[in-house]
């Protein structure tokens, strides 16, 4: 299987009775052929500068480790942070764009 990177939409929840380290985690929206329950290795002071919830355009890929897949995006890469609007608004145009 080949992994490509591609804009993904992420949102932060609060890691509560899971094995991490992490207080606040990411994982991707529905609807862009991920698993919602997915990890993300992304930037720790991102998730941590803003609420929970917040939305996250980012550009990752899975990464395929011992453990389990997971979407993988540089710590050192910028991000955008959007509404949950614009994050349904790009979803649906992601969608209409692959089914050609």
């Amino acid at each position: 299987m080949s992994y490509y990177y591609r804009h993904v939409i992420i949102e932060t929840y609060g890691s509560h009775g899971e094995s991490s380290r992490h207080g606040i985690r990411a994982r991707p929206l529905p609807e862009q052929g991920l698993p919602t329950s997915m990890k993300v290795e992304c930037s720790a002071s991102m998730r941590e500068r803003h609420p929970i919830g917040t939305k996250f355009k980012v550009w990752a890929k899975i990464k395929d480790t011992v453990d389990a897949p997971h979407l993988y995006t540089s710590w050192q890469w910028k991000y955008e942070v959007v509404s949950y609007e614009d994050a349904q608004a790009f979803i649906r145009a992601k969608q209409w764009n692959t089914k050609t």
